[in-house]
């Protein structure tokens, strides 16, 4: 353990080096489920803007939490919960394509943050698809954002408080939730960005500019969580073990089957499970399973996990500060490197 410490060690160094990000922490879920935490001119602690993993942690996994039990279905209509969505196709639209990305919505949501919450909404429920639900995958912000709000108005309780009684209180992720500023000091949270659309420094409020200007309405689905890679990588372990986490089933049996198997229909051209990414050498490297999961976030943040090797790697970073590059390229090739230097090591 001591000699892959060191190699993380060197690698997060040269990140710093190559201005890639100045201060990251890493946890590498082991297979005999001890844990290695490594970190950059950060503390273990230290609270990040996890971004996009907001989609799976808790969103998505929510999600499956209901599915499993019955509740909600795969099949479920999405007008059955959202009945302003006037788009064509709306009576085609199921649970499952907006697990899968696979709406074909092609708005960069980046482009609506000068409008209200009530008015990126509008845009969402009357857009025009160009083709049939199910056709496509085309990743994105707004199927997170319907399935946030068919959670919402489904269990009666905002994403904040499910995922507080669903997952962080049984999982001990003390330090996680949207809002980190109602219940920590600023100074334990990692700075984002300067932001030039809210012409300041953004640290403990959500980097996303369309998720900030929703969250007037409600905790937004596809990104404002705030976390740590200790909390994190309990989470992940509790994927790891089927929702077992030290004894309790916190999430139902067949968990993990749900989320490192294609979802995604033979003729659609993408691997995805439901929720998480599948199986992309762009950020889990070459030396994990076919059934590996994962996803990223724009701030700097990435799951991989590996149900064959039973192990994990959670990376936090401030990729994006002090201004975010053009393109997220150099974070995607450090993620791919780490994940196989890491699973090298395993194997």
């Amino acid at each position: 353990m001591n000699n892959l410490k060191e190699k993380i060690d060197l690698a997060l160094a040269e990140a710093q080096t190559a201005q890639i990000f100045d201060k990251a922490v890493v946890g590498v879920l082991l297979p005999n489920q001890e844990t290695l935490f490594v970190s950059l001119n950060a503390s273990p602690d230290s609270v990040f803007d996890i971004a996009s993993l907001t989609k799976v942690c808790p969103t998505s996994t929510l999600a499956l939490h209901y599915i499993l039990k019955g509740e909600l279905s795969l099949e479920t209509p999405v007008i059955s919960w959202i009945e302003e969505l006037q788009t064509n196709f709306r009576n085609q639209i199921l649970l499952k394509h907006l697990l899968t990305h696979s709406l074909d919505y092609r708005v960069p949501m980046s482009t609506l943050k000068h409008l209200s919450p009530e008015a990126i909404l509008n845009h969402l429920y009357s857009y025009t698809f160009e083709q049939a639900p199910g056709i496509v995958f085309n990743y994105g912000n707004p199927a997170s954002i319907l399935l946030g709000i068919i959670l919402h108005r489904f269990s009666g309780k905002s994403l904040s408080v499910l995922g507080k009684e669903l997952l962080f209180n049984p999982l001990q992720m003390t330090r996680s939730g949207w809002f980190p500023l109602q219940r920590m000091p600023r100074s334990e949270i990692i700075p984002t960005e300067h932001c030039d659309f809210r012409k300041e420094i953004i640290q403990g409020i959500v980097h996303d500019e369309s998720a900030f200007v929703l969250e007037r309405l409600f905790p937004v689905g596809s990104a404002g969580m705030f976390s740590t890679v200790h909390d994190l990588t309990r989470f992940v372990q509790m994927l790891l073990q089927d929702g077992l986490y030290e004894g309790e089933q916190v999430m139902p049996a067949g968990i993990l089957n749900m989320i490192s198997r294609n979802a995604l229909d033979p003729s659609v051209n993408a691997q995805t499970a439901l929720g998480f990414e599948l199986n992309n050498s762009r950020f889990m490297g070459t030396h994990c399973s076919s059934r590996t999961f994962g996803k990223t976030g724009f701030t700097g943040a990435s799951i991989v996990a590996d149900p064959e090797q039973n192990a994990a790697i959670i990376l936090l970073s401030n990729f994006t500060w002090p201004h975010r590059e053009e393109k997220p390229e150099r974070i995607y090739t450090f993620r791919s490197y780490l994940s196989d230097l890491i699973f090298k090591n395993l194997s």
